[in-house]
């Protein structure tokens, strides 16, 4: 384990300081005084001698006796990436970046503060080229053996511990730099309920969307995720009259289907609640002189249009469609169902796919894992896995292939598919164990008619919205639906392992599909191989030789040494 700190924007002096140490005290003092601290690392020291300081902004890697007088203005742990669980580094905020690596971070974990004043000297100068930036300035100071830092106990000119950005600049930026991180303050007058989720890597976390508005009435946006949600909810009164100031320390802007907003880093954001500060005060005050103080300040809102399975079939005016109505619609557009899945129609390795980190972009990795976007252009040396999973649902009037995609899936079965992707145990059809939890599942599902499903007869429909509520689910359910008997008199299931099929030659590599209108109910009805329903006008003896070498997909009914091939499928009364 390395453990390291991260200095970030530490504010600096603009000019020499006079300080003043010991009174009355030599020059040999002084230099025996200064080797002491030196030795100890952590002299508390007040200097009697004028001294000067190097800017910030000169910094180079030309030299290594830097002089710096500093605030930190945020200080953080950072874990190892190999192991969460391990602190990689101690890292603080302010107008440059300083590191301390692990060797060192003993000497220094209980000696630095956030919004305290300290002389520093004797640094490394590197170009580091962090990916999240807390600052403009592309130099990092590294901490070395020879680093000296002295606490200033009577700062000499003020704190400034934030460089705020203005919401409108946001707003009306023409490209979000989601890469800087910045700084905000604003009154919480919005708030979403906060919810469960399980991040990239695994972690169990909440979510909890605020809305933020400045001076000019102007709003963004705000995702807080993990310790912070728990620090703000009992702040979040309804009937609160008092102006909730924060400031928003370090957080990533984001702008997502032309919608702006920040959301918290899991490491170095930090929120800060009406803490007592010049800025915030005055920024209260205002809010108060603009706004009566009787007045009910934080409202519940939905900063995202989007709106779960649940919420939206809970309004009441959802019309919930059968499977066949779905399959012979002719209409585009979105509608729902209702079904049970009864099979999984996904192999060893077509159940997910590599993808960008930042967006959904599937993306092709030529070198290694390493890719660049063609979406968003971002560029980095893993891919991200997501979920891709067709399955098959069935309620009595039919079946029907869906493909869930990975926010639907991780919502069903509730785990990543980077989670899941190295599992040893696999079923038969290839696809890993912890699918297995969707099959019999009986839910609604919110799926997309496209043009293709209409005219070029494409059998796979898209699964936008997914709604998992048995008691949603019994309340929205067709009357149609889960019938035994067809209006015809005929049996709507049939039990595959009382029936049979003829395979006359295995080592054919193409079988051809005879599906004839009197034979089976619809061209985009497929048998599930796992549950074994079939929706037949009349029942079919088939007899299963191999059946490793029966499966079905939505384009693919068995899988024989890889290559996708069809079934020959007769009527008895030819």
């Amino acid at each position: 384990m390395s453990l390291r700190f991260k200095l970030h924007y530490i504010k600096e002096h603009a000019s020499n300081v006079h300080t003043s140490i010991f009174l009355n005290i030599t020059s040999s003092s002084l230099k025996k005084c200064q080797r002491l601290a030196d030795c100890s690392g952590f002299p508390f020291i007040k200097l009697t001698m004028a001294e000067s300081f190097d800017m910030l902004m000169d910094i180079s890697p030309k030299k290594l006796a830097w002089n710096f007088l500093v605030y930190v203005v945020r200080l953080w742990e950072a874990p190892s990436r190999y192991n969460l669980k391990e602190i990689n580094s101690i890292e603080m905020g302010g107008r440059i970046q300083a590191s301390v690596p692990k060797a060192l971070v003993r000497r220094w974990n209980d000696n630095l503060a956030e919004f305290k004043m300290y002389k520093m000297s004797n640094f490394i100068v590197v170009d580091k080229r962090e990916k999240t930036k807390t600052t403009m300035n592309r130099w990092t100071l590294n901490f070395s053996h020879r680093t000296v830092v002295l606490l200033v106990e009577n700062p000499t000119f003020p704190l400034q511990a934030f460089r705020l950005t203005q919401i409108p600049e946001l707003l009306n930026a023409d490209r979000i730099d989601d890469s800087q991180l910045v700084d905000i303050m604003g009154e919480v007058v919005g708030k979403e309920d906060p919810r469960e989720l399980i991040t990239s890597k695994g972690k169990e976390t909440k979510r909890l969307a605020i809305l933020v508005e400045d001076l000019d009435n102007y709003r963004i946006g705000c995702v807080l995720f993990g310790d912070m949600v728990d620090q703000i909810l009992p702040y979040l009164d309804d009937g609160r009259v008092e102006p909730l100031i924060v400031v928003l320390q370090f957080f990533r802007p984001s702008r997502w289907n032309e919608k702006t907003s920040v959301q918290s880093h899991f490491d170095i954001s930090k929120l800060r609640i009406n803490p007592d500060l010049d800025e915030v005060r005055d920024f209260r005050d205002r809010r108060l002189a603009a706004t009566p103080s009787n007045l009910v300040r934080i409202s519940q809102v939905n900063t995202n249009n989007s709106h779960s399975g649940a919420d939206e079939l809970k309004r009441g005016d959802v019309t919930v469609n059968t499977i066949e109505e779905a399959l012979n619609s002719t209409q585009e557009g979105p509608l729902w169902i209702a079904g049970t899945v009864v099979a999984i129609n996904s192999g060893k390795d077509d159940w997910f796919y590599k993808s960008c980190r930042k967006c959904p972009k599937k993306v092709e990795t030529p070198i290694g894992n390493r890719y660049e976007c063609g979406k968003c252009g971002h560029t980095h040396g893993s891919a991200s896995l997501r979920f891709k999973v067709e399955v098959m649902a069935y309620d009595g009037t039919g079946s029907i292939t869906l493909l869930l995609w990975d926010r639907e899936t991780v919502q069903l079965c509730g785990r990543q598919a980077e989670q899941i992707k190295d599992e040893e145990e696999l079923y038969a059809e290839g696809y890993p164990a912890a699918l297995e939890s969707l099959l019999e599942r009986k839910l609604l599902f919110k799926v997309n008619v496209k043009s293709s499903n209409i005219k070029l007869y494409d059998q796979v429909y898209t699964v936008m919205k997914v709604c998992e509520d048995d008691t949603i689910f019994e309340m929205h359910l067709p009357n149609k639906t889960f019938s035994t008997v067809t209006d015809t008199g005929c049996s709507n299931s049939v039990d595959l392992s009382a029936t049979m099929v003829n395979i006359n030659n295995l080592s054919d590599s193409q079988y051809s599909v005879d599906v004839v209108e009197d034979s089976v109910t619809s061209l985009k009805c497929k048998t599930p191989a796992k549950t074994a329903t079939m929706v037949l006008n009349q029942q079919i003896p088939i007899n299963i030789e191999n059946e490793e070498e029966l499966g079905f997909s939505t384009n693919k009914l068995t899988r024989n040494r890889g290559k996708r091939q069809k079934m020959q499928v007769h009527d008895n009364n030819e």
